[in-house]
């Protein structure tokens, strides 16, 4: 892809555990972007998240959760996971680096960084609000280290996208959630039965 010319701005590689430090530098170079899905990295065994080994070479990098139903929809979770497993290798990052990857990086890779990523006078208002006064955090000294390692979908109470309100004290705006949680189950029960997965938790991806 280097000798192409097919690293861009415009690209953003997932799961780069296997490449080594000097493509991480070509995609650096290059201005692509590197996102990490570190639990589905962990849990699968792809090898260690590469977010100490992306900063060094140059590169911002941004997270992504991949398999939901594997690991869970949970950004939140993600940058504990992020965080915590590279602590664990080196001690070299602060809880405001993850939310930078998940804000400011990310925006950028998604070529939005003009429109979103920060609250910014003249970008769009997608802001979350979260509660500080909710036991599982309270007491909060510092907010950031407080919503990358206690953070969860619990503590969101109002969220606007481009400025509209699309959840409120907890609760979705304008959508009826038991007719949705009845087309899921439906579709669940649907699949699972033409691929003949039990849902009894019995199965397992290597059978």
């Amino acid at each position: 892809m280097h000798r192409h010319g097919l690293l861009r701005a415009t690209t953003t590689f997932v799961h780069g555990n296997g490449i080594g430090d000097d493509e991480l530098r070509m995609l650096a170079d290059a201005g692509s972007f590197l996102s990490v899905s570190p639990d589905v990295e962990l849990k699968m065994g792809f090898g260690a998240p590469l977010t100490g080994r992306a900063l060094a070479a140059g590169l911002r990098p941004t997270l992504s959760i991949d398999l939901v139903p594997s690991v869970g929809g949970d950004m939140f979770s993600t940058m504990r996971t992020a965080f915590s497993a590279q602590r664990g290798l080196d001690g070299g990052l602060r809880a405001r680096d993850l939310l930078h990857f998940a804000t400011i990086d990310a925006a950028r890779s998604c070529g939005l960084g003009d429109r979103t990523g920060s609250i910014t006078p003249g970008k769009d208002a997608d802001v979350i609000l979260l509660r500080p006064d909710d036991l599982t955090v309270f007491p909060v000294t510092d907010p950031a280290g407080t919503v990358v390692s206690a953070g969860h979908p619990g503590i969101v109470d109002t969220v606007l996208v481009a400025g509209r309100i699309v959840k409120r004290d907890g609760a979705l705006v304008g959508v009826d959630v038991a007719p949705l949680k009845h087309r899921l189950l439906d579709s669940r029960d649907r699949v699972a039965a033409a691929a003949g997965v039990p849902l009894d938790g019995t199965w397992s991806p290597q059978e």
